[in-house]
């Protein structure tokens, strides 16, 4: 039975599961279960996991490639294979705002309330990050980069789901999958002690040594404040741009003109990125002939 986590960071591992991530990190350096790759554009075999599990990566993917992630994950999972998703709550988010509930706000790691109630809402759904990174107009700056760009509730997931190819779409809770290695909660592994995830435990505990080395394992996390769906994959669906919504199709930037310039920004890029490794490299080979020295 083949599992794949897509978007589980580098420091994720259960045992007999594979990984899907872009991490920066993961590139350079991958174990035999980690992939390096877009979560719509993976680049793995058709049809070949049972399930597959993403936990709080989908709001991360612009809504330009929301349908062609959704149908990579039906390309990736065979007939009858079991796709796990968890995201932050849209409407349970709506309705805590209404209620002027700073409480449910304030247990993300993205609280702020830098500009009250109104923020703290706003950053569920938008947050800051270095996933996406949004140019200027004219192509000659950065304006910073994104975390969260979307949110949903069950009936968005539920439609998303159908329409590429999933039947029994349920909304689940925490720990409480029909695959039972799935109920495990999402864990911290901290000094070799295994901790129920809890971010602001793990922030204290990484200000306290900043040398703490942490992994992470299981699935859900133990939170209300999100949605959790369960589906059955029901039959193939082939991903055609033509099937997309039109409302995702609006403000692609995908002329040829725009294609020829991000080719060569990524030429570009990728010569930088070189130049910076081969760099850092030489330095840290300095340092330790410069340490070796003073040692003898």
């Amino acid at each position: 039975m083949k599992k794949l986590n897509v978007g589980a960071g580098y420091m994720w591992f259960e045992d007999g599961w594979e990984t899907l991530d872009n991490s920066p990190l993961r590139s350079i350096k991958k174990e035999s279960f980690q992939h390096y790759g877009k979560c719509w554009d993976s680049k793995l075999e058709n049809f070949s996991y049972d399930i597959l599990f993403t936990s709080h990566m989908l709001e991360h993917v612009p809504h330009f490639r929301l349908e062609k992630t959704i149908s990579e994950f039906n390309r990736l999972l065979k007939i009858n294979g079991t796709l796990r998703i968890a995201v932050p709550n849209l409407e349970k988010a709506a309705k805590a705002y209404i209620k002027k509930d700073h409480n449910f706000f304030k247990k993300s790691i993205h609280y702020s309330d830098h500009m009250g109630i109104g923020a703290s809402f706003l950053r569920v759904m938008i947050s800051p990050g270095s996933q996406n990174l949004v140019f200027s107009r004219e192509m000659d700056e950065i304006l910073g980069g994104y975390a969260h760009l979307y949110s949903f509730d069950f009936l968005m997931l539920k439609k998303l789901l159908e329409k590429w190819g999933f039947s029994n779409v349920k909304e689940s809770e925490p720990g409480k999958s029909s695959i039972k290695e799935m109920q495990q909660l999402q864990y911290a592994v901290v000094d070799k002690k295994k901790y129920l995830m809890d971010y602001n435990f793990l922030r204290k505990k990484s200000k306290m040594n900043s040398n703490i080395k942490i992994k992470f394992g299981g699935f859900d996390k133990k939170s209300n404040s999100q949605l959790i769906v369960e589906a059955t994959k029901l039959k193939n669906v082939k991903y055609k741009y033509d099937l997309e919504y039109n409302f995702n199709k609006i403000s692609r930037f995908d002329s040829i003109e725009f294609k020829i310039k991000i080719a060569i920004f990524r030429v570009i890029s990728k010569a930088i990125d070189f130049i910076f490794f081969l760099l850092i490299k030489m330095r840290i080979n300095k340092l330790i002939k410069f340490f070796l020295k003073i040692k003898n």
